[in-house]
């Protein structure tokens, strides 16, 4: 929507709020002279550069040279649209819009009553718990689990004592209790949360749209552990991120929000220092919230149990990461403890985990084939079956194809053994996966199927083949390039073609003691026992494989360089290995 030049409602909004007043709601700002000071929000700094000047309500930072009016703040803090500022600011001044229809604005002015009840009713909590004898089963609890007052005041924790409590104090207040009721903070004329720790559930601008109860009680006596919020005016669950308003500076200078499953897990990770966690409130990500973080990064990192139930979570986050164009690496905690909060209060660090991460699409295909031994032909078949299940999901044809060769890697077999539509399985042509298996003999000494590296032990066939067959040099020489082996390799056959075309059988026999011990064992070896076939047809099959060989070596080197692009979000570096991926591929 374009920004209108002349519009009552943005002057009324303009009249009502102060930009001083806004800012401060995101940077803290020092008086000098008569303008206001701080470090800017919208990039790293350690020295003041932004500036807020009260009488023209305007503000400009003369680090990255940004600058406005209140709309324009908001717009660049939120990032929104003027659009959205429109609204974000609208409420905050109680102005309505004017192309709101009647039950738009009743609803606005609902969610406007709720946010301040809940803004009263985070408070009254709080004071409960830090400055009242009725807090103290909520200070033991804190205390049990660590979190010490400066985290908790961070948070905002308070507790609820039960009863009528809350209801008397908002009645002293003059507030709705019936709007109380519809922002679930009061039920039947009681308090909803009874004798409870609260957690106040903000939004990313610090706005208290819920609350989160934890009993305080034994299980014995109160089952229910979590009482929640209901969805209300002003709260939708699936569009929160719990901690995400004093998560998101650290995020952007960071570069990756970690993603956590409890709010608890939250709390005790910024408290260690972690302050880019937040959590989702209980429930799966959702794409609103994937967008929300969009925001913000273009990196998830998650950190969910590491059962079932938090696997399920991880493989749609890592979907909607993908779907949404958000990088997610797969954090996982080793040892005895069950969840981050347990592993960070035991003395754990956080680095390490990070350091361990997976890239997500790789943590999925681990996981898929997890407890399986290729080996076995039964086992390899529902590897690969498990294996296309997880690639095909990847919406990215170049990360789609990268994960599709690397995966072929992990379970030993060729790249295009592992088709993504089983009724297109290519057959291979002969030889292939394996070193002229129907012209070289099976006493070669060289595997059926080729797993890691093979290269050296055609290499040693190609060498004795020459030791007994000098006249075969040329042929290797026109078949093979020195990129195409790698590089004790390269250095071996160096010496062998060198002597030989320097005198054939005669030269080698001369110089043969200077040889290293393991070709000079070859040469002599074949010389015994020479290798059953030595015609072209079996030069030319060797030196096949072994440019098929170093031209998967070339492949898996590009998937490297291409995985670390993305990781690192080199986009224009990423897309030339990708083309560069799909030249070697091409036929």
């Amino acid at each position: 929507m374009p920004r209108p030049r002349s519009d009552d409602t943005v002057d009324q909004i303009k009249s009502r709020l102060d930009l001083v007043e806004v800012v401060q709601q995101y940077v803290p700002l020092r008086k000098r002279g008569r303008e206001l000071w701080g470090l800017c929000p919208f990039h790293p700094e350690k020295t003041p550069s932004f500036k807020v000047d009260p009488q023209r309500q305007s503000w400009h930072c003369f680090g990255c040279d940004k600058g406005g009016d209140l709309f324009s703040f908001i717009e660049q803090v939120e990032k929104v649209d003027f659009r959205r500022a429109l609204e974000l600011l609208a409420d905050r001044a109680g102005v309505e819009l004017q192309d709101r229809s009647p039950a738009d604005r009743q609803r606005s002015e609902l969610r406007r009553n709720i946010l301040e009840l809940n803004r009263l009713a985070a408070q009254y909590y709080e004071y409960v718990l830090h400055h009242t004898s009725a807090g103290e089963p909520g200070r033991e609890l804190l205390a049990r689990r660590q979190v010490d007052a400066e985290t908790a005041r961070q948070f905002s924790l308070g507790y609820a004592p039960g009863g009528a409590n809350l209801v008397a104090f908002l009645v002293k207040r003059s507030r709705s209790l019936k709007d109380a009721e519809a922002g679930g903070l009061v039920r039947g004329g009681r308090d909803f949360f009874q004798r409870r720790l609260v957690v106040p559930i903000r939004d990313e601008r610090g706005q208290v749209v819920a609350f989160t109860g934890r009993t305080v009680l034994s299980e014995e006596r109160e089952r229910r552990k979590y009482m929640n919020t209901p969805e209300t005016a002003a709260y939708h669950k699936a569009r929160v991120l719990f901690g995400l308003d004093v998560a998101r500076r650290p995020v952007e200078e960071r570069g990756h929000a970690v993603m956590m499953e409890g709010q608890f897990d939250v709390i005790v990770a910024h408290q260690f220092g972690v302050t880019n966690a937040v959590a989702s409130s209980g429930t799966a990500l959702t794409e609103e919230q994937v967008r929300l973080l969009k925001r913000y990064t273009d990196e998830l990192v998650l950190m969910f149990d590491n059962d079932q139930a938090g696997r399920t979570a991880a493989v749609r986050a890592i979907d909607l990461g993908a779907k949404h164009e958000m990088r997610t690496r797969v954090a996982r905690i080793e040892g005895e403890a069950k969840d981050p909060d347990e592993f960070l209060r035991g003395g754990g660090r956080w680095e390490d985990v990070l350091e361990q991460a997976r890239p997500g699409w790789e943590r999925l295909v681990r996981d898929a084939v997890e407890g399986l031994n290729p080996a076995r032909p039964d086992e390899l078949e529902l590897a690969v079956r498990r294996v296309r299940a997880v690639v095909t999901r990847i919406p990215d044809p170049a990360v789609r194809e990268a994960y599709r060769q690397e995966a072929a890697l992990w379970l030993g077999i060729d790249h295009r053994l592992l088709v993504l539509d089983p009724r297109s399985s290519p057959s291979l042509p002969a030889g292939e996966g394996r070193v002229g298996a129907d012209r070289v003999p099976p006493d070669a000494g060289l595997e059926g199927r080729p797993r890691g590296k093979t290269l050296s032990k055609r290499l040693d066939y190609l060498l004795r083949l020459l030791a007994v067959r000098p006249e075969a040099v040329g042929r290797v020489k026109d078949g093979l390039q020195p990129e195409d082996l790698e590089e004790d390799d390269r250095a071996a056959l160096a010496r062998m073609v060198e002597t030989l075309g320097d005198g054939g059988l005669d030269a080698l026999a001369a110089r043969l003691t200077s040889f290293p011990d393991e070709e000079e064992q070859l040469v002599r070896r074949a010389w015994a026992a020479p290798p059953p076939r030595v015609d072209d047809e079996v030069v030319d099959d060797l030196i096949r494989q072994i440019r098929r060989t170093a031209a998967n070596r070339r492949r898996l080197a590009i998937i490297r360089h291409l995985r670390e692009a993305e990781r690192s979000g080199d986009l224009a570096r990423a897309a030339a290995l990708a083309a560069e991926l799909q030249a070697i591929e091409r036929p």
